[in-house]
């Protein structure tokens, strides 16, 4: 039985600015302790008192709320909860994976429970939605409690969130007889997803029976509030003798689809730069503390694209050492060949810092908006033939029917009304029959929105009927009409965050324009997911609008990473759409710096 308490040894001012070439931080002695059993104050149960979380994957401890008490048990003792024996498909993409899933607690409270003579105790059970199985599995158990009408469990059950799945949830609550523990009837049922409860702040009331009630309550571990706050500076930078010196560094995660841009720095005129100091949510590198993380320095050009000066990798494992020469590292240009040996990148100060979390901006009142465009180019073919990606059969769903049943109702939760925005893109619309590159699908000339996923899938087949498809393929306008409410939210905090979810067949005609509506929207509260539909098309030059290195005509950078790209074949796999939480977490941190 094992009691630590980190809060005095590990603490963010311990890290920050401190030289520390002897080795890792603090936190790794106690983990080897842990391992070993070393220093041990017997108490009645192990626990583990964590201030600050940096914990390295060999330890299987789930990130828990700050000043939490965490359980450690010995593998040889049972486990208080009940877990379903069916193991869950292990994901293709495992860091797509870690950054994509949330570690959170339900808590249980039932109220007005009336107890039965023969059974006076009270049991819920919680269970989970398998989808390949079609079923419920139970998941985990609480404890029994007696003789008591209004009930809050102790345990808590784990639960594992995604913000590109939809979880469904059903608890039981039993009673309980007292003398054999068995279960003797159900008080009640109730049902409801996941994203649902996150949407309304974490905490929901629902009916048990007509005399009793349910809450339930999501436990956000702070974990995910942590930030990572770093500062870097650069030595003996050199460009062409033709080109000035005006240096930018950006920090990448490096995934298997994609780059992650996880910071871009502003630009500074010396061959010595010292960047501003920047922050970078902890979890999407916590459980993967060995994945790749890059350092890109740039020169910006005026009327070119900029050039680059040269990169390193390192990674979280290898940051945690602290300043000095084991945080000293040597550009290369993207050959690996070293440019030159005075030519490096320092790390200057490391520190632990609290910042905004997804979790806490939905529970400060932000809500999601959403709007889908759909690509109507006569690239997809005729609609009335049965090759054509919009021919819609009475069996089966097109691919662009598909997409949006699948992606729309994982937004709705979050949306303070179930309006979506639904334009459509590369047609001749009526009454002049002129080219449109952003049209509402509904026809209507005032308003493009429709109500939820039915509006939607309606106003999607009226457009394939009366539209004529054309071309080229251009979804700049749609971009540009979305951001001119994510800039006007910008102005006036009405607690909104814009999602803008594209739906095309590739070919993108022209680039540069999109480039530049991508780069414009980039300081705003939006973000952007283009979905290609159909197989063996040319998606390259939307896939190339991930780039972190994006700049507009007039010289502007990419402020933020605000696009991404997946093939509809690979919705269930890739990390796009998962990657909006961490999007709309740099977006308020950005406000809060």
């Amino acid at each position: 039985m094992v009691t630590y308490n980190l809060r005095k040894e590990f603490c963010p001012s311990r890290i920050m600015g401190v030289q520390n070439t002897s080795g890792f931080f603090l936190l790794q002695r106690y983990k080897k302790a842990i391992l070993k059993n070393d220093h041990v104050e017997h108490k009645k149960e192990p626990k583990i008192d964590i201030t600050i979380l940096l914990l390295n994957k060999s330890i299987d401890i789930a990130p828990q709320m700050t000043k939490m008490q965490v359980a450690v048990r010995p593998t040889s003792r049972t486990p208080t909860t009940t877990t379903s024996h069916v193991s869950p498909p292990a994901p293709a993409n495992p860091l797509a994976a870690a950054m994509a899933t949330f570690r959170l607690e339900l808590s249980l409270r039932v109220r007005n429970i009336s107890p039965l003579e023969a059974a006076n105790g009270v049991r819920a059970s919680i269970q989970k939605f398998l989808e390949t199985e079609k079923t419920f599995i139970e998941i985990a158990q609480t404890e029994t409690v007696y003789d008591q009408t209004n009930i809050t469990f102790k345990s808590r059950s784990p639960l594992q969130y995604r913000f590109d799945k939809s979880d469904r949830l059903k608890i039981s609550v039993f009673y309980v007889k007292r003398n054999t523990g068995t279960l003797v009837h159900r008080i009640g049922d109730v049902f409801t997803d996941l994203s649902s409860i996150i949407a309304k702040g974490g905490e929901i009331s629902l009916p048990l029976s007509p005399s009793a009630a349910i809450d339930l309550q999501i436990i956000i571990p702070d974990f995910y509030s942590h930030y990572v706050k770093l500062r870097f500076s650069g030595n003996c930078l050199q460009v062409r003798e033709s080109v000035p010196m005006a240096a930018y560094m950006m920090l990448i995660l490096k995934t298997e689809r994609r780059e992650v841009l996880l910071y871009k720095s502003e630009v500074v005129k010396e061959k010595n730069p010292r960047w501003n100091e920047f922050a970078v949510p902890l979890y999407i590198i916590q459980y993967y503390q060995q994945a790749v993380l890059q350092i890109h320095c740039y020169n910006k050009i005026a009327n070119n694209t900029d050039t680059l000066i040269g990169f390193c990798s390192t990674s979280m494992t290898q940051l945690e050492r602290g300043v000095g020469p084991l945080n000293s590292y040597m550009l290369m240009n993207f050959e690996g060949k070293r440019i030159h040996e005075k030519m490096s990148v320092d790390l200057e100060s490391l520190e632990l810092v609290h910042g905004e979390s997804f979790f806490t901006a939905v529970q400060s009142g932000i809500h999601l908006h959403l709007t889908t465009a759909v690509d109507l180019t006569a690239s997809n073919g005729n609609p009335n033939q049965p090759d054509s990606l919009h021919y819609i059969h009475p069996h089966t769903q097109s691919p662009y029917v598909s997409a949006m049943t699948r992606l729309t109702p994982l937004f709705l939760n979050y949306m303070a009304h179930t309006r979506v925005g639904a334009i459509g893109f590369g047609a001749k619309t009526e009454p002049h029959c002129e080219l449109s590159q952003c049209f509402a699908l509904s026809g209507s000339h005032s308003d493009s929105q429709v109500d939820g996923l039915s509006g939607l899938l309606e106003a999607y087949r009226h457009a394939r009927l009366v539209v004529q498809p054309f071309a080229p393929t251009d979804f700049s306008e749609v971009i540009y009409h979305v951001s001119k409410f994510a800039k006007a939210e910008s102005r006036r905090h009405l607690g909104l965050y814009f999602v803008l979810l594209i739906l095309t067949d590739g070919g993108l005609t022209n680039p540069r324009r999109t480039i530049d509506a991508i780069v414009d929207c980039s300081p705003h509260p939006m973000s952007i997911v283009a979905v290609g539909i159909g197989k063996d098309r040319d998606f390259a030059n939307v896939k190339a609008l991930e780039s972190p290195v994006l700049k507009h005509s007039d010289g502007r950078p990419l402020i933020r990473q605000n696009f991404q790209f997946i093939p509809f074949e690979d919705l269930d796999t890739d990390d796009a759409v998962a990657l909006i939480p961490l999007q709309i977490a740099q977006w308020r941190y950005s406000l809060s710096g």
